[in-house]
């Protein structure tokens, strides 16, 4: 438990307040809606150095995390007024800068890709913050979900995704993927959605189809690698020299069948057919009610008398009874795969009769069927005619002996195989009887013996695990088409079947129930790659295992048919149409280049950031740094200020100030995406700031900027009346740091967002370069004036100066000119004003003039500024006389808070005395370190070389 003592007002006890609290920040943020200007908190006791006063998001942590007791003490208001003229310019202007040049903890988040070089595309940033970007870029947006592909009726593959520019409204100028601007690229669709609105409600940029639908939620299998559908039989042997004796022997006329074979394998053999061969046909067949199968063909067929036909890969789609739909596209034929019920009439059928009749360019073929519902029940659903694209045979002609069957391998020897028992597998064996020596040796048949092992040819079991999973998702891709390719190099119809088999399981993975499966057949003439998406809509809701495989096993030598499970995942609907203060894009992108697959996603969008002017006006799209700032100060989750913390008029009139003394907007610009979850609201206002050339402050309890540009006057003047006794340390150089002889700075080309480079330097030819990576710096000019910069600091630095000040320090800021006396030396000559008479100071000091040498004296005046003015000897040694008036009254009477100090310089080495401030930090009781280099005109002397 902390007790608080809130005084409210210090001279009024009766509205003091004593509270036991858990939280200090919790209890004030009761009491006050923002805490009173110049209220500050002491633990322990009220003393200075018990200021606990928050300043940022971590002294907010550092008060939660003391206990004991705090004192909350709100000064009056006149009281206030005179130390906000005290402490002038901001309560610790040092925080500020220490908090931005400190080291950063390295982001252990992903980097967006807008920063990430090395990896431009589209990706789901796990853990990562949301983009906030401001100004102009090239934005490649974040995955919200997982994406999901699928293959369209051209056997195309389509990807569907979910995707986040960032936080906040834009400006849309373009939509690329990669380099093509996506209205070149055929089918791709692209909307994006404003904050707060639906993701099929009215887009503020889009390109082609209309979303009606939102994308599904997926659990995509990793274990699915495109793995290829090996057809459960290897070829093992094919030739002419090879034939069948009655006994059940495959001998060989020459070679060894060893190395292929051994007992107990199964054993296909295909092309054994002596006398009319059978007959093979892939394409257009119809379907009829009748009972009857008719196709065309060029083949004249002379001998019809075939007892079988095998119909495979006939699938016909008829219209479901289901009220679900599901939209993964706008091609219908797999997008509404769930809305059809898929019956195979693949199948082995006893024919009645063929008939033949002649076309113009060839014949018809009209094959009766006996009762082929007893063999296939799909027939009883064929209610019309129906042409579908498939494959069949014609077999088992009474002319012929068939011995194409598979067998079990009893015995292999050198130049033989025994099969067990191969009368009871298929009795055409006994009609070799018929045959010269019982066997066929005479006759040249070109077989294929085919090793048989179906479990091998099996992808899976995999697991995958979805609550609430309402579809199964297969893509199935033919890498080199699917073709027969004839002997004269032309190509005609092939087909092939695969089998899916899956079973539901528990959150173990151990497996529930029955298995299912589920047939699939494949029927084309294309060298082209393409796909299939087999959707199954699951009976229950669920995580399940699966498998699959191919399982046509006739396949000619001369078919191409490569087989490959390239995706599985399961799928529910999504009911998510809200995303909140994000802006949203719906993609729905094809495969191009004509490889029709879906390589890296690299879509991006060039884009404005579109800002409430000053914090309260309209959205206007805005490359404005002090409008980025604004926005970052109010922002609910980075500044979490009020607009009584911000000084927007001066704000503005700073920016209108770099405007005018650079002589151009760009000098004015902030255009980069914050992503590093642990940069502090501090650390990303230095980052802005420093991208216009200006240094942030406080002046009371309001954010301001200050332009660095030359300056005429000095802050501040420090002797030693000012400075702690024997603090002083200077030191001169010689050459230039560390050798560098010039500055390589990094920015972002506005042509094409990509990092690009510019050196500072008087050499044709540097070697040893400092390097800069900047950030928010998007144009040539703004980059260009701060390697200049940057170079000119490190090449007219000639002294620094390191020494502790006493507490009117707390006024400077960085980059501020002061003057700084030699303490070091016993020349120098500086002290107090004691006295003023017209244009006669009495001085602390005496004072020496030599004689030929013209001086100047530096006056510290109460505004916080420094008069130079050109000064003579009297005829007192503490006395000097002035030129002219001071700008202001001097200060000189004991008691006063601040007295005129001074330093008197000869006027050649005036310049001398002048040094920039480039550090400050606390070191003592009213005192402050304060870290110098001389301060000169020429560190700006590119400043209007570039804009």
């Amino acid at each position: 438990m902390k007790i608080v003592h809130l005084r409210p007002d210090p001279f009024k006890k009766d509205k003091w307040i004593t509270a036991e609290v858990d939280d200090v920040c919790a209890f004030l943020g009761w009491q006050f809606e923002s805490l009173p200007e110049f209220t500050r908190i002491y633990h322990g006791s009220v003393a200075q150095q018990n200021d606990v006063t928050p300043i940022d998001e971590r002294g907010f942590r550092n008060l939660q995390a003391l206990d004991g007791e705090f004192y909350v003490v709100i000064p009056p208001t006149e009281i206030a007024t005179i130390v906000m003229w005290v402490v002038m310019a901001i309560t610790a202007a040092f925080s500020i800068y220490t908090y931005m040049t400190m080291p950063k903890p390295q982001n252990q988040s992903p980097q967006s890709p807008n920063n990430d070089l090395a990896s431009r595309q589209n990706q789901i940033r796990l853990n990562g913050r949301i983009p906030d970007i401001y100004g102009t870029l090239l934005s490649y947006p974040d995955l919200i979900s997982v994406t999901y592909t699928f293959y369209n009726e051209k056997g195309v593959e389509v990807e569907r995704s979910l995707l986040c520019i960032g936080r906040g409204y834009y400006q849309i100028h373009n939509m690329k993927d990669a380099e093509t601007e996506v209205s070149d690229i055929p089918g791709t669709s692209i909307s994006v959605y404003d904050p707060y609105t639906d993701i099929i409600g009215t887009p503020i940029y889009q390109n082609g189809r209309t979303f009606t639908d939102t994308p599904m939620a997926v659990a995509i299998s990793d274990s699915i690698t495109g793995q290829v559908l090996d057809a459960p039989n290897q070829q093992q042997f094919e030739g002419t020299n090879a034939y069948f004796t009655v006994d059940g022997y495959i001998r060989l006329k020459s070679g060894n069948f060893a190395t292929g074979f051994q007992a107990n394998d199964k054993i296909m053999i295909r092309g054994a057919s002596i006398g009319s061969k059978d007959f093979s046909f892939a394409g257009i067949i119809i379907l009829k009610t009748n009972n009857t199968i008719v196709f065309e063909s060029t083949e004249d067929i002379l001998n019809l008398n075939y007892q079988n036909l095998s119909l495979n890969g006939a699938l016909v789609g008829f219209d479901s009874v289901t009220d679900q739909v599901i939209s993964i596209g706008q091609d219908s034929a797999t997008v509404q795969d769930s809305k059809i019920i898929y019956k195979d009439f693949s199948g082995v059928y006893t024919i009645t009769n063929i008939a033949k009749s002649t076309l113009t360019n060839g014949f018809q073929y009209t094959v009766a069927l006996n009762a082929p519902n007893t063999k296939n029940p799909s027939w009883n659903y064929l209610a019309e005619d129906t042409s579908i694209n498939s494959g069949l045979q014609l077999v088992n002609n009474d002319d012929a002996i068939y011995l194409n069957d598979t067998y079990t391998v009893e015995e292999v020897g050198g130049n033989y195989i025994k099969l067990a028992d191969p009368v009871a597998v298929n009795v055409e064996w006994a009609q070799l009887t018929h045959l010269p020596n019982q066997s066929t040796e005479s006759i040249e048949l070109d077989i294929t013996l085919d090793k048989l092992d179906p479990d091998a040819s099996w992808v899976g079991w995999h697991n995958i695990f979805m609550d609430g999973a309402e579809f199964a998702y297969f893509n199935i891709h033919f890498p080199n088409g699917l073709y027969r390719q004839n002997s004269k190099g032309g190509t005609s119809t092939a087909w092939t079947t695969g089998l899916i088999q899956y079973q539901y399981i528990d959150a173990d993975g151990v497996p529930i129930g029955q298995i299912y499966e589920v047939e699939l057949g494949f029927t084309d003439q294309t060298r082209v790659p393409f796909g299939s998406t087999k959707i199954i809509e699951l009976a229950a809701r669920g995580s399940i295992r699966f498998r699959l495989c191919r399982t046509r096993t006739d396949m000619e030598n001369n078919i191409q048919a490569e087989m490959r499970v390239k995706d599985v995942y399961l799928a529910k609907r999504s009911d998510k149409l809200n995303y909140g203060n994000m802006t949203v894009i719906q993609s729905e992108a094809v495969g191009n280049d004509g490889l029709y697959s879906i390589k890296e996603r690299k879509l991006n969008c060039l884009v404005t950031r579109k800002l409430k002017v000053d914090g309260v006006g309209a959205l206007t799209p805005t490359n404005s740094a002090e409008q980025a700032l604004i926005d970052l100060a109010l922002d609910e989750y980075i500044g979490r200020r009020s607009m009584n913390e911000l000084d927007v008029v001066q704000m503005k009139a700073e920016v209108a100030k770099i405007i005018a003394y650079f002589k151009s907007d760009k000098a004015a610009e902030f255009s980069y995406t914050i992503d590093d979850p642990n940069l502090s609201f501090e650390e990303i206002t230095g980052m802005v700031a420093s991208t216009v050339f200006c240094e942030p402050n406080r002046f009371g309890s309001k954010i301001q900027l200050q332009l660095e540009q030359p300056q005429e006057n000095a802050v501040l003047l420090f002797n030693h009346r000012n400075k702690v006794p024997k603090s002083e340390k200077r030191t001169e150089s010689w050459g230039v740091q560390n050798k560098y002889d010039g500055v390589e700075i990094e920015y972002t080309s506005p042509v094409d967002d990509t990092r690009v480079k510019y050196i500072a330097s008087d050499k044709a030819n540097p070697t040893n370069l400092m390097s800069i990576k900047s950030t928010g710096i998007r144009n040539e000019a703004q980059a260009k004036t701060r390697a200049w910069r940057e170079w000119n600091k490190i090449r007219y630095q000639e002294t620094s100066v390191q020494f502790d000040a006493l507490d009117e320090s707390e006024i400077l800021l960085r980059n501020d000119k002061i003057i700084v006396a030699d303490n070091t030396s016993i020349e120098t000559q500086d002290g107090e004003v004691a006295e003023v008479d017209g244009l006669v100071l009495v001085l602390s000091q005496d004072v020496v003039f030599e004689e030929n040498q013209s001086y100047k004296v530096y006056l510290q005046l109460e505004n916080g500024s420094v008069d130079m003015i050109d000064c003579f000897a009297t005829e007192w040694t503490n006395e000097i006389t002035l030129a002219r008036p001071p700008q202001m009254p001097l200060v000189t009477e004991d008691g006063k808070y601040i007295k005129t100090t001074y330093q008197i310089v000869k006027a050649q080495e005036a310049e001398l005395s002048a040094f920039m401030l480039t550090e400050m930090s606390p070191q003592g009781v009213m005192t402050n370190s304060l870290t110098c280099v001389n301060y000169t005109n020429k560190y700006y002397e590119k400043d209007h070389s570039f804009f």
